[in-house]
């Protein structure tokens, strides 16, 4: 079943990019596939590419074959634990996944493309069961397949309205007749909701810390990589059909992306699980995408061109960008999580002595992921400052602009402070325990697995204005806009970025090597550093998580009135060792879950009487039933 999954995914991937790279290389406005056609769904269910799903299908396609080779190493380990059964239905639902998710972003019609949305969601949550023997993994499971379901509903919810009640007119193609008949605000709601869930966005975020720890890692890098961009493809392809209310609607999702950035990041600087700390952290990522894309609808409502296009073509890049660094991260972690069998920082450190080639990968994608040049995520950011940047010039959305300014602002500062403790206190250091001491390096298939989405970050980060220039094309066919003949930013500063970033390494380069000519001539003596008067210091007494979250303090995350600390009782001369376990929980989700979990008792505390245990009870219950569905049905209720 491994082969057959890698071949399957390998030939998917390879003829989607084809397609896709076919679209965006020739500016082909739409292909279709006639001959792929399930008759289950109706005329409407012929598979067709435009250039907007072309951009998704391959970063699907990228991402996936990625996954399905580091896969192959990860799996190794639990070959002879799990049984073949479980290895091979594991397998079977990471080709179900991609194949999913390829049809979500190909399907036009209503029918065919909830099915494939309904399959991407029922595939992810069996691969996140593989160690359904945890119990915290079973609920996490569930608890992403109930949100996944509500989300299911309010799209569905949005079909139905715009096709009037008419089943054979479902799907994507019918939004512009009805938009164009009617206010598109309510519908655009019901969507937005329905595909925000999917893309984490705040406060529908619920599922995401919960589902990414439960994962495999090779899974959380598709989920959180690319299935969370299903959500922002959702929101793109609906943005397309409506031409009235976009300053409303540009409003709704730029405030809403504010929030999602800001929370998700707040969350993730006090994190001590890596892989909790990356779920907020894309999190944080989806909501620059929203920002992005608010500025964008906002510029395109002020017929204020410019504007659209960077905003929009910033965003298309940020979703490749993210599904590229945060795939690696994701497989990283997993790397890392193998080798020392824990995902704490507080239990890392050093393990760029003892995992080299994880350590490089892992700090190109954080530098990455941090928005700093040269490297990808600095471009994408930069275009949507430069759309923030060219609106104010122009006098137009000004207090908007002023805000989105701000909030990148603060969102980038938060991102490095993140990253800086996730690698600093994992890879560097010394080891805090004997896990981090033991770590070895993981095996080829795992490495190349990553080097894959690495070389899509380079190749990004040193020919960025070809990638702007076609994802600027993207943009203005879909929403029919004409192209600007020529854009600053595009023409001149993507030309001038890769060439001042080359200049910064290859002087630090030159610098390093002269400072290893001049050490070289000297003799260096080694001695330990100042040990702040301890006479035995351990490495223990390291920075901790908690030491780089402590500013967090400010906005109040942790319940106040409650101290960190242990107390010792007074008939222990000598204290034992004792354990403190920090954990921060979303407040959010305690809000939510704790009143859904408190009226839910609630109503079965109150029907507890109907469970007798008596079997002719339980017959005379359903017979009450059915007669209640029959009186309902003759005075025409149901």
């Amino acid at each position: 079943m491994e082969v057959l999954t890698l071949l399957s995914i390998s030939a998917g991937s390879l003829i989607a990019s084809y397609e896709a790279l076919r679209i965006l290389l020739t500016s082909l406005n739409k292909i279709s596939f006639v001959g792929a056609r399930i008759g289950l769904f109706g005329q409407n269910a012929d598979p067709s590419m435009d250039m907007l799903s072309a951009v998704f299908t391959l970063v699907i396609s990228v991402v996936s074959i990625s996954v399905i080779i580091y896969t192959r190493g990860y799996m190794e380990r639990f070959n002879h634990i799990k049984a073949p059964v479980q290895i091979s239905l594991h397998y079977c639902c990471l080709s179900l996944l991609f194949f999913s998710m390829l049809g979500v972003v190909n399907m036009q019609g209503g029918y065919s493309f909830l099915f494939s949305w309904e399959l991407m969601t029922m595939s992810s949550f069996i691969l996140s069961l593989f160690h359904a023997e945890n119990r915290e993994i079973r609920r996490a499971a569930i608890y992403f397949l109930m949100w996944m379901h509500v989300s299911f509903v309010l799209l569905l919810a949005g079909f139905i309205i715009a096709s009037g009640g008419n089943s054979s007119e479902w799907g994507f193609g019918y939004l512009a007749e009805y938009f164009h008949d009617n206010k598109p605000i309510l519908v655009f709601v019901l969507f937005f909701m329905g595909f925000g869930m999917k893309a984490g966005i705040f406060p529908l975020h619920l599922w995401l810390p919960e589902i990414d720890p439960a994962a495999p890692s090779h899974v959380s890098a598709m989920m959180s990589g690319i299935m969370m961009k299903m959500g922002i493809y959702g929101i793109l392809r609906v943005l397309t059909f409506i031409h009235t209310d976009l300053i409303t609607i540009g409003i709704i999702i730029f405030v809403t992306g504010i929030f999602t950035a800001l929370w998700g990041i707040f969350m993730a600087t006090v994190q001590n699980d890596l892989k909790k700390l990356l779920a907020y952290s894309s999190m944080e990522n989806m909501g620059i995408i929203l920002i992005g894309i608010g500025l964008a609808i906002i510029g395109l409502g002020n017929d204020n061109i410019t504007v659209f296009i960077l905003g929009m073509a910033g965003s298309l890049l940020h979703t490749v960008n993210h599904a590229m660094f945060k795939s690696v991260l994701f497989m990283g972690t997993g790397s890392v999580f193998l080798s020392t069998k824990t995902r704490n920082i507080n239990e890392l450190g050093g393990l760029i002595k003892r995992m080299p080639i994880t350590a490089v990968m892992f700090i190109i994608a954080t530098i990455a992921i941090c928005g700093l040049p040269p490297l990808n995520g600095f471009i994408s950011e930069f275009m949507i400052y430069s759309g923030f940047f060219s609106s104010l010039s122009e006098g137009s959305s000004v207090v908007v602009s002023i805000v989105g300014v701000l909030a990148l602002g603060i969102i980038g500062g938060m991102t490095i402070l993140v990253f800086v403790k996730m690698f600093g206190l994992s890879f560097l250091g010394d080891p805090r325990c004997c896990k981090s001491e033991n770590a070895e390096e993981v095996s080829t298939s795992m490495i190349i697995g990553q080097i894959i989405p690495v070389s899509a970050i380079i190749l990004i980060s040193f020919f960025p204005k070809r990638v702007a220039v076609s994802l600027t094309g993207v943009a203005c066919r879909m929403f029919g806009v004409p192209a600007l003949p020529e854009n600053p930013v595009l023409t001149d500063a993507l030309t001038k970025i890769p060439v001042i970033s080359i200049t910064i390494i290859l002087l630090i380069a030159i610098g390093y090597i002269f400072k290893s000519g001049v050490l070289r001539k000297r003799s260096v003596a080694a001695s330990e550093v100042w040990r702040c008067g301890f006479s035995r210091p351990t490495a223990k007494m390291q920075y901790t998580g908690e030491s780089f979250s402590e500013i967090i303090d400010l906005v109040n995350l942790k319940k106040p009135g409650v101290k960190e600390s242990i107390s010792v009782p007074k008939s222990e001369i000598f204290a034992k060792p004792r354990n403190i376990t920090i954990d921060h929980d979303d407040k959010i989700d305690k809000a939510v879950s704790g009143r859904w979990l408190k009226y839910t008792r609630r109503i079965d505390r109150s029907l507890a009487f109907m469970q007798t245990g008596k079997i002719n009870h339980y017959i005379l219950q359903g017979l009450i039933f059915l007669l209640i569905i029959l009186l309902l049905t003759a005075t025409g209720l149901i």
